[in-house]
């Protein structure tokens, strides 16, 4: 990619009351802020979302997920037949609007529509168990939107349902789809612990959000001193706190447990009938009765795995994504009178199949250097006025800083 092409304007002062990755995400032009918790994504982000997407695709689809896609625009009689119209209206959370042909909501989630989705062809249990998912947008109306990505009005989720003939096929996939999520977190360098949480009006009985220690989140949790056992604090909210943790749990004494901020990027709930009772989810089971199907459920916050990301890999100078998931791979800066063989680079690159950007814009060598680490491209190529046309570049590695000469024939097999 040019970017003399694209809309890649960035901007000399940051503003301090962000986190350092928001700062540097608004500074890069990356994100634009169009209202409170409302964003447009640039360039690098989408393709980094994309790659994120992909992941969780490569994943979920290993473990016999199918991807589909519900409607974003649903009518109200859809969520009355959950009974949740009610709560989640009155609560504020969901964006509405009264038509002259109905009411309708953005969806802020999907169980509602899977539920609708699947009524007309799961009939026994012979068509027992399926698990579906799907990444894309979902909207709810944030009080506390807050740090860009983290917390938004307008987010991308990847939410999966299985449905099941019984509780105990509903705890195999449970457990299948936690070791998932390990799975999708491990290629994407996040460290998550599983942490026993209250289902809400979710419902259901049981459910593990997966949190990602960091300074930045907002979420408190106690944890054990080896993070083998932890779980959300707002349980000791409840009044039957200590009963609950000894039913649920078996945690008698938070003598050992210490407090940790974190943020939550999945959350995985056994749902039961819930759902498949409310909406007149049926089949006919091997006693030949009829009886509302068991439901799993399982998300990931998507935007938020992106800002994460982000807030892992950045420092002073900018961002530094990690390779699996940059959105390039090599960045051409280059002096005014090289622009011809900055050219002739770039095609030879993109010609190999190369992820590769050229700063062709109008700006100082100087700019693009210091523009370079903002954007945070892994691996980027000088092209100075010492260069002698000799096919051997100059590299310098955005994560360590390291810098060293390579021959074109070497490079293009190293990144192949």
């Amino acid at each position: 990619m040019k970017l003399s092409k694209g809309n890649f304007i960035t901007v000399r002062d940051r503003i301090t009351s962000e986190s350092l990755s928001q700062q540097i995400l608004l500074q890069s032009g990356q994100l634009k802020r169009f209202g409170a918790g409302i964003y447009a994504k640039n360039n690098f982000i989408v393709k980094v979302q994309s790659n994120v997407e992909n992941i969780i695709r490569e994943v979920m689809e290993k473990y016999d997920s199918v991807e589909v896609s519900m409607p974003l625009l649903q009518p109200k009689s859809l969520w009355e037949s959950s009974g949740r119209w009610e709560g989640y209206n009155t609560s504020g959370q969901m964006f509405h609007c009264d038509m002259n042909n109905g009411i309708y909501c953005m969806a802020p989630t999907a169980e509602e529509a899977v539920v609708e989705f699947v009524k007309s062809s799961i009939k026994s249990y012979k068509d027992l168990p399926i698990n579906i998912y799907q990444i894309g947008t979902k909207f709810r109306n944030e009080l506390r939107a807050r740090g860009g990505l983290f917390r938004s009005k307008e987010f991308t989720m990847m939410d999966a349902y299985s449905f099941h003939a019984s509780s105990e096929s509903l705890n195999e996939e449970y457990l299948k789809m936690r070791q998932a999520y390990f799975e999708i977190f491990s290629r994407l360098g996040l460290k998550v612990i599983p942490v026993k949480a209250l289902n809400g009006e979710m419902g259901g009985n049981y459910s593990e959000e997966f949190m990602c220690l960091s300074d930045c989140g907002e979420d408190i949790i106690l944890v054990n001193e080896d993070h083998s056992l932890a779980f959300n604090t707002e349980i000791l909210e409840l009044e039957n706190a200590e009963e609950y943790l000894l039913k649920n749990y078996n945690i008698k004494d938070l003598s050992s447990f210490h407090q940790e901020s974190c943020i939550e990027l999945g959350h995985i709930f056994q749902l039961g009938q819930k759902y498949s009772s409310s909406m007149e989810g049926l089949f006919v089971d091997c006693q030949n009765s009829l009886i509302p199907y068991f439901m799993g459920c399982y998300g990931i916050g998507v935007s938020r795995v992106v800002a994460t990301i982000c807030s892992n890999n950045c420092d002073e100078s900018g961002l530094r994504w990690p390779l699996n998931i940059a959105p390039y791979h090599v960045y051409i800066v280059y002096t005014e009178r090289q622009g011809q063989n900055a050219t002739n680079l770039y095609n030879t690159l993109i010609e190999n199949g190369i992820k590769t950007i050229l700063d062709d814009r109008k700006v100082s060598f100087g700019a693009k250097i210091k523009d370079a680490k903002l954007f945070g491209i892994p691996y980027l190529i000088i092209i100075g006025n010492s260069y002698n046309d000799d096919n051997i570049f100059e590299v310098e590695n955005r994560l360590n800083g390291e810098k060293f000469l390579i021959r074109l024939e070497q490079l293009i097999a190293t990144f192949k």
